[in-house]
């Protein structure tokens, strides 16, 4: 279940690349002489030399290198800065050009692999033998502070600029949905606060004594054992990850703005008493768990009961809710695919869910009957049909989409973007998915009258 979310006042009150340069020496008058060629950093070279390497974009190239700087090589490729290369060959090739008795040269590689990916051990090697050869250590230090910082800096630009690739694939050149704003790294660890406020704020409302883990992309708080929130914590990361995969986010990518909070309460009056004082949200007796959007953010909120395996395949069902959410753009799935997606995710992600059990036989029986899936796509939580008699709205959209991921996993995923992107979801379907609305509820008909399961993946 989700739930468009405005908080009570109690919580709303809380809330270079450098250019190539062949580089010289300064005189004591401030007059730019040429140094001795054994002092040089880096420069032209006499000769040509050949190198072959691989780019962090996956392409390769091989040239001769002119000319070379701390910034960077020039050649018959044309120019690329030493962070355009894998680390492994950016390393390589340095040592092909540089001077291995100049000091000056070992610190500034020791400073170009302090702020590479995985550059650290080679960061160590190079700082060592700069020591060797008379490096001072405030010369040493200063390096290593200045690659830490760089490699700080090229992380978060290689997040901005994924997230911004993401927005682009997903919206067309006509878009008239708007995506979520890409946040900055002081941005991104202001929302971290804001939301880790409102969660103690969220729990001292409950009136509930609480202990706290915080992953990569969650902020988790609840009555129940720290180490039970340890292991629940892993697993949320872990369904992050497997619920990019299939939505196709590049690695890096931060969905969420802050983090998503999640509000595990032990018990069923414990967390009806929270939500209506927290959300402001009166929870039916049967509801186990509700994903709650407040503007860019994500409130989960769930109670654990006796039923581990219900409580964990309610938690991922709605984490997937949070992350679909701030998927590129605002906009929601019609609800029949969007509670469908969660079981989906819910029961693939959960070792022994019972979700295909609970949801399985009765949307087979709907369409057994001669149900009309169609009649179930036009169920709305805006207008207070969703989810239909008997919450039957769950169990079709469950099996219909399990159908559309088999049928056609990579046009499923075309759809969702499509929507996510702002085009109607009947549209989308016909012209993304490839399935007009009735010829799908047919399709599903037809194939779940006379078969359990869906066909194989194709």
């Amino acid at each position: 279940m989700t739930a468009l979310t405005y908080l009570p006042r109690t919580l709303t009150a809380i809330m270079a690349v450098g250019t190539l340069c062949v580089v010289v020496s300064q005189a004591a008058n401030g007059a730019q002489t040429p140094a001795p060629p054994s002092a040089v950093p880096a420069g032209a070279l006499e000769r040509p030399i050949e190198i072959r390497a691989r780019l962090v974009s996956g392409a390769a190239f091989v040239g001769k290198v002119s000319a070379w700087s701390k910034d960077g090589i020039a050649g018959s490729f044309g120019n690329h800065a030493w962070t355009d290369l894998v680390t492994a060959d950016m390393r390589r090739v340095y040592m092909q050009l540089m001077d291995r008795k100049n000091a000056e040269q070992w610190t500034s590689l020791g400073e170009l692999m302090a702020s590479a990916r995985d550059g650290a051990q080679f960061a160590d090697d190079a700082f060592a033998q700069a020591k060797r050869l008379g490096a001072t250590p405030a010369a040493i230090e200063d390096a290593r502070t200045r690659g830490k910082a760089a490699g700080i800096a090229r992380k978060e630009r290689e997040r901005m600029e994924g997230e911004r690739r993401l927005q682009d694939d997903v919206l067309p050149d006509d878009a008239i949905a708007k995506p979520w704003p890409v946040l900055t790294d002081a941005e991104q660890n202001s929302a971290i606060d804001a939301m880790r406020q409102q969660a103690i704020a969220a729990m001292t409302v409950a009136g509930v004594k609480y202990e706290s883990v915080e992953t990569d992309n969650f902020l988790v708080f609840g009555d129940i054992s720290r180490s039970e929130l340890l292991r629940w914590s892993r697993e949320l990361d872990g369904l992050y990850a497997r619920v990019s995969d299939i939505l196709v986010v590049p690695k890096g990518v931060k969905l969420f703005w802050g983090k998503a909070v999640v509000l595990a309460f032990d018990k069923q009056d414990t967390f009806r008493l929270a939500e209506a004082a927290i959300f402001n949200h009166k929870a039916p007796a049967m509801l186990r768990g509700v994903c709650h959007m407040k503007g860019p953010q994500v409130f989960i909120s769930i109670y654990r009961g006796n039923n581990e395996l219900e409580f964990a395949s309610t938690l991922v069902h709605e984490t997937t809710h949070g992350i679909v959410y701030r998927y590129a753009t605002p906009i929601q799935m019609p609800d029949w695919a969007n509670e469908g997606f969660a079981e989906w995710v819910a029961r693939a992600c959960v070792k022994n869910s019972n979700v295909d059990a609970s949801r399985r036989p009765q949307g087979l029986a709907f369409f057994r009957q001669g149900g009309d899936a169609t009649r179930i796509m036009a169920l709305s939580g805006k207008d207070g049909t969703w989810p239909g008699d008997n919450a039957i709205g769950y169990s079709v959209g469950y099996i219909m989409v399990d159908l559309m991921i088999a049928d056609r996993q990579q046009k499923f995923g075309s759809w969702v973007k499509a929507i996510k992107g702002g085009k109607p979801w009947q549209k989308a379907l016909a012209e993304d998915f490839g399935m007009a609305a009735p010829a799908l509820a047919a399709r599903a008909a037809q194939w779940y009258r006379i078969n359990d399961g869906a066909p194989r993946p194709r």
